[in-house]
């Protein structure tokens, strides 16, 4: 964009900066490159690079202010409004918006009684030193307010309004409008325009409409400014191939404060060349309401990313004020400041920290490393939770996979809707408003669907056995939209179908997949943090998985922590899958943060094992004895696991038929057979006693 050295000169001393050779450097500091200069002393015409974040600076009231904010100089405030007169504004038109959001501000002003005439030598010599062909007084003074302040305005022929009335609306089905260019383009139902009683005449934020445009004959001008959504703007821009001055500072966040002094200048400039009257007062339709972004600089930040420790916050105050943000509560350590309206692209602390260092240039910031504390970590505990698990589980033979997070909720995770319950799910999905696929616009809640699909595109493809994980985020919980991560839970899923291999070094035969499998994996991924024995398992219902071969797992804090279970038929016929899938998924900030290691030295004496064998209730589960076995407190005993659970011919309908076995040793002594055996004897009568078991 180019910018006159003379027209800078408006807002700040450019002598005071060192002329064109002092400015050119400033504006570099600033982070706005000069390309080329053109002519010379005050007619010095700069080309700048503009970057897209930094619509405030598309102006030279905005440049200008870059420039006295590094040469350390005052800003200038021309004088703009001019003497009034005849009817209020209010009694010679009126503006109505019905798309608030998209329309937070419109503003008018009316001059009556203007006569055909060029704007002003001044204005006219600035605009052609820039580049912009001068028109007429209306049209120079809209765009000369532009060029200089940073809002695009437009003027209507007062006359020409049905109505005298402006409505800012969406375009209506079928609406077409002939554009100032003479085209006439057909509008769509997301386009955005200015209308009057009757009609569209102007494309909001593009460009105006012929029908009213200001002529020669024009005698009543009504001049508007306004704040339009941006990605509104850019997407009627886009469609229609239509880029203009005003669609690309629109497009970037126009300042919705600059509304008023824009009108007052173009106004002055307008009665200064063609007369007339200007009306008392402006028309300030206000649509949903925005709000002032505030934010917090900390000394400790600004000196971390600076690298240099001999910034202070006296300094950074004084560059932000020289920039426009208005300083709030100041401490040794902290400064609050509110970000003013022209600036879009600033919203955090970090933002804060590359104004001031492009004050302080950044040509003096150390160049070395800040000193490191120590060789790398992790700044989020649970990432390293998530990698243990991972070494885990290819340590068990499993290949990780990765899916994309995209789902239909009803119809993928519709039959996990108790697992998703009993794991503290919201029980509304996080869906997105424009979806790679229609299909799936949900944002997945639990990893087992798409795991479950992978397993089969693997099966599908001839792979039988197949062994897979997958750990990442779903999106499960009812957060706050100011907090995107407050959606987010870690999960840890795998499954398993065919036969399963502990591992390829492992000795033995392959073995179809059963429960215990998958049971066994599951208490070997925690087993880092809490001991499997404290976990206690009880049976769930889930549709996706089978009824008698699911069991849901709870930490001995009472808390869910997974699902282990058999798919289902139905997930299983809808995957078009033949042979038994058994998966789990275990909720990884459930996990308990650790366990205390306490180290036992072995015992050099040898060990005697002794099997027990009984039936009981088929509802009494594995916990349960455990338990008994434990609180019999055995003279010796080492450890008691489960070996067999078994139901079928020889067993009575109902009752199941349970192996465990009991392993003793001292840490002083060989143990004796009829010392271990009368234990045995002893857990047995205690199993009896409380459960009914019985043996043979």
């Amino acid at each position: 964009m180019k910018f006159s050295l003379e027209w800078l000169g408006e807002f700040v001393d450019t002598a005071a900066a060192g002329g064109a050779a002092g400015v050119r450097p400033a504006l570099d500091r600033a982070g706005f490159p000069v390309e080329f200069t053109e002519g010379e002393g005050a007619r010095t015409v700069f080309d700048v690079e503009i970057t897209p974040n930094r619509p405030d600076a598309m102006s030279h009231r905005g440049l200008a202010r870059e420039i006295a904010a590094v040469a350390s100089i005052p800003m200038r405030v021309p004088d703009s409004l001019k003497a009034e007169s005849g009817a209020r504004v209010e009694e010679l038109a009126s503006v109505t918006i019905e798309v608030p959001r998209l329309c937070r501000r419109f503003g008018a002003r009316v001059v009556s009684g203007v006569s055909p005439a060029q704007a002003p030598e001044r204005v006219r010599a600035r605009l052609a030193a820039i580049g912009a062909k001068p028109i007429s007084a209306a049209v120079d003074a809209t765009n000369y307010v532009m060029w200089e302040i940073g809002q695009p305005l437009h003027a209507f022929d007062l006359d020409r309004l049905a109505g005298r009335r402006i409505v800012v609306r969406k375009a209506r089905r079928g609406e077409k409008l002939v554009t100032l260019d003479g085209i006439e383009r057909a509008l769509e139902a997301s386009d955005i325009v200015v209308a009057d009683a009757e009609r569209a005449v102007s494309l909001a934020g593009v460009m105006g409409g012929l029908d009213t445009a200001v002529t020669a004959a024009t005698k009543n001008v009504l001049l508007e400014a306004a704040w339009w959504d941006p990605p509104s703007i850019r997407r009627t821009s886009r469609r229609l191939g239509l880029h203009t001055d005003a669609s690309h500072r629109f497009e970037r966040g126009a300042d919705p404060e600059a509304i008023p002094e824009a009108l007052d200048r173009a106004a002055g400039i307008l009665t200064e060349a063609a007369g007339g009257a200007l009306a008392p007062g402006f028309l300030d339709a206000r649509g949903a309401a925005w709000k002032t972004r505030r934010a917090f600089l900390r000394l400790s930040r600004l000196r971390l990313l600076a690298g240099d420790e001999s910034l202070d916050l006296e300094f950074a105050a004084e560059a932000l004020a020289r920039l426009g943000f208005v300083l709030g509560r100041k401490s040794k350590r902290r400064l609050a400041v509110a970000v003013p309206s022209w600036r879009p692209d600033v919203a955090i602390e970090d933002d804060l920290v590359e104004e001031v260092l492009r004050i302080h240039g950044y040509d003096r910031l150390p160049s070395r490393l800040p000193p490191a504390s120590r060789p790398g970590g992790h700044l989020e505990p649970m990432r390293v939770v998530e990698e243990r698990l991972t070494d885990e589980a290819i340590a068990a033979g499993l290949l990780e996979t990765m899916n994309a997070p995209f789902v239909n909720r009803q119809a993928n995770e519709g039959p996990y809707a108790a697992w998703l319950a009993a794991a503290g799910g919201a029980s509304s999905s996080v869906s997105l408003k424009n979806p790679l696929d229609a299909e799936r616009r949900d944002l997945r809640s639990t990893l087992l669907p798409e795991l479950l699909e992978t397993v089969a595109r693997n099966v599908h493809r001839g792979e039988r056995d197949v062994a897979l994980f997958e750990v990442g985020r779903v999106f499960d919980r009812a957060g706050d939209p100011a907090e995107p991560a407050s959606f987010e839970s870690r999960r840890f899923a795998f499954a398993l179908s065919g036969e399963y291999h502990a591992h390829w070094s492992a000795s033995g035969a392959k073995a179809r997949v059963d429960f215990f499998d998958a049971k066994g994996i599951a208490e070997r991924l925690i087993r880092p943090w809490a001991d499997p024995n404290g976990l206690a398992w009880r049976p769930f219902s889930c549709e996706a998985f089978a009824e008698g071969a699911t069991a849901l797992a709870e930490t001995a804090e009472g808390e869910t922590l997974g699902i282990v279970g058999l798919v289902s038929r139905s997930e299983r016929e809808r995957l078009k899958l033949t042979e038994d899938v058994f998966a789990a998924e275990l909720r990884v900030e459930a996990i308990p943060a650790g366990r205390a290691m306490r180290f036992e030295p072995y015992s050099s004496f040898p060990p005697i094992e002794a099997d027990l064998s009984f039936a009981h209730e088929k509802s009494r589960g594995w916990a349960e004895i455990r338990a008994i076995v434990e609180a019999a407190k055995p003279v010796a005993l080492e450890s008691v696991r489960l070996l067999d659970r078994y139901e079928g011919p020889g067993v009575t309908p109902g009752r199941v038929k349970t192996t465990i076995r009991l392993v003793f040793r001292s840490p002083s002594r060989t143990l004796e057979q009829e010392a271990v055996n009368a234990e045995v004897r002893r857990v047995g009568d205690e199993l009896a006693g409380r459960l009914g078991v019985t043996f043979g």
